[in-house]
């Protein structure tokens, strides 16, 4: 084969996976606009195509494929669904690419990557938007619609007559304090998101035979300062100013859900250890996600880890003979 020919060929190749990652790209963003339900787990996974397209040609192939996946998106849902995709999922991938490649650790890819684009993604809210009243207006609606569908769950699913009436009784308490914290909300599952896609790189790399991206993250754990920001959140909490309880609920609530994380990680870590299948694994972490007081025993082992050291993961002192 001569060299003219090979240089056809990879010119090709990088076409059909530009055209490939392009449908992939924008079929996955528009689901999340048309599909109901479906939708919402599909759009998460819309970063995959585009950084996988990055790892074999590049980080040059993303600009035509952002361009080319946000003019589609235009034509089929309008300058908004387009504006939507830029300053989400085109800023995520590209931001996640890019640290990726500079060998990022995993709190820099994650926290950095999830105040760019919330803010940017804030930014083009009240572009989209009429008035910030607007966005309250939108965001209460849907949250009373939601409770009043898990409401008519649980009365159709055999729940107590009393519970089921406490729950719709305790429904404006929880728009309000969802209201409270909403900005952490968001950023938690802007930063979930985040996660699940680096989980997807990662073990896209294990069956390609590379090393994952940031190690063993079974062992991760965060830093020993984490836990003065909790408790210093946790008094502000109480405080008399309005202003200052609102700031400490939310950064409150984003420390509790570092905490999650490092708890997950120990879960993982002890699954891995006694070698517990993985059909087992899947059940466990089904059951963190529907029942909450597994969930707080998750995020209890994340916060004591710090003193209960679950993982034996600092050093020991040696000791005299």
């Amino acid at each position: 084969m001569t060299l003219e020919s090979a240089t056809h060929l990879s010119e090709d190749g990088g076409r059909t996976a530009l055209v490939r990652a392009w449908l992939s790209t924008t079929a996955l963003f528009l689901s999340g606009v048309y599909l109901p339900v479906a939708g919402a787990l599909l759009i998460v996974l819309t970063p995959q195509p585009g950084l996988e397209l990055e790892r074999r040609s590049g980080k040059l192939a993303l600009l035509p494929l952002v361009v080319m996946t946000a003019a589609t998106t235009a034509i089929a849902g309008g300058t908004q669904v387009a504006l939507a995709y830029l300053a989400g999922f085109a800023l995520l991938t590209w931001l996640l690419a890019t640290l990726l490649r500079r060998g990022s650790s995993i709190e820099a890819t994650v926290g950095l990557t999830t105040a760019l684009v919330g803010g940017v993604g804030g930014a083009a809210a009240y572009l989209i938007f009429p008035s910030f009243q607007a966005i309250r207006d939108g965001a209460r609606s849907l949250l009373e619609e939601s409770w009043a569908l898990l409401i008519d769950i649980y009365s159709k699913s055999g729940v107590p007559t009393e519970v089921v009436e406490r729950l719709s009784e305790g429904g404006d308490r929880f728009v309000e304090i969802v209201f409270r914290i909403a900005p952490a909300l968001l950023l938690i599952v802007l930063g979930s998101v985040v996660l699940l896609n680096l989980c997807l790189v990662r073990w896209r790399e294990r069956r390609q035979g590379t090393a994952p991206s940031f190690g063993d993250l079974t062992r991760w754990s965060s830093s020993p300062a984490t836990v003065w920001v909790l408790i210093a959140a946790g008094y502000a909490s109480f405080l008399p100013w309005p202003v200052v309880r609102a700031v400490a609920w939310n950064v409150l609530a984003l420390v509790l859900a570092v905490y999650f994380c490092q708890g997950l990680s120990i879960l993982q870590f002890t699954f891995r250890s006694w070698r517990v299948p993985t059909w087992a694994r899947v059940l466990a972490y089904i059951f963190v996600a529907l029942e909450w007081l597994a969930a707080a025993v998750v995020l209890l082992l994340g916060i004591f880890d710090q003193w209960g050291d679950f993982r034996q993961l600092k050093p020991r002192p040696v000791e005299d003979d």
